[in-house]
């Protein structure tokens, strides 16, 4: 019989559990596992306090910019907004201008004056927000040339001049400040206008 211990009784033995004795190690390596290496160029240098106030400026004022520039581009499509509504307005003046007439002589006086105060109302809440809208009807041609456009010509009797004698559509102003605060007043709408002139003398 061999001297030798049977594995397979040693582990009935320990009911079935391999022997502790046997069982290599596990767990964190050890300090002699690592191996040394360089450091990278640069890596663990200090940085001096200024250059890192430096960089935390530039971040903030480039995020100003982008919040300048998002707020520059909302306000130019609120003006816009704002021009086109005053051009409407400017159309509701002419229209009911042109429809007092029958308004008034139908029995509608009542119902023509709400709407001209609203209308009124409405060209003031442009006029507080420097939007204006301006009919050239009368003014003669050269004291409308820089804001309006002729799209057609009328010649008659009744004109002495060249003045406007009908108004397509109004002109929107808008009065501001220039950057030196002097006033600013352009034109952001040109008006279209029919201009009557007189008749042509006969040859």
């Amino acid at each position: 019989m061999s001297s030798s211990a049977d594995p397979t009784s040693a582990e009935q033995e320990t009911g079935g559990r391999p022997d502790p004795a046997t069982v290599e190690p596990t767990g964190p390596p050890g300090w002699d596992a690592f191996v040394e290496r360089p450091v990278p160029e640069g890596l663990g240098q200090a940085v001096h306090l200024s250059h890192e106030l430096a960089g935390v400026l530039q971040r903030s004022r480039d995020d100003l910019a982008k919040d300048r520039g998002r707020a520059a581009q909302e306000a130019a499509a609120v003006l816009g907004t704002l021009y086109e509504l005053a051009a409407l307005t400017g159309q509701l003046e002419l229209q009911l201008a042109r429809a007092e007439a029958p308004l008034v002589e139908g029995g509608n006086k009542r119902l023509h004056d709400l709407l001209r105060v609203l209308k009124n109302q409405m060209l003031e809440e442009l006029r507080q927000r420097g939007i204006e809208v301006r009919d050239p009807l009368g003014r003669g041609h050269d004291e409308v040339a820089e804001w309006a456009d002729v799209v057609h010509w009328r010649s008659g009797p009744q004109f002495t001049a060249e003045v406007v004698a009908q108004t397509i559509e109004p002109a929107v102003f808008h009065h501001g400040r220039e950057d030196d605060g002097t006033d600013d007043d352009k034109v952001v709408r040109r008006a279209r206008v029919v201009m009557g002139c007189p008749e042509p003398e006969a040859p």
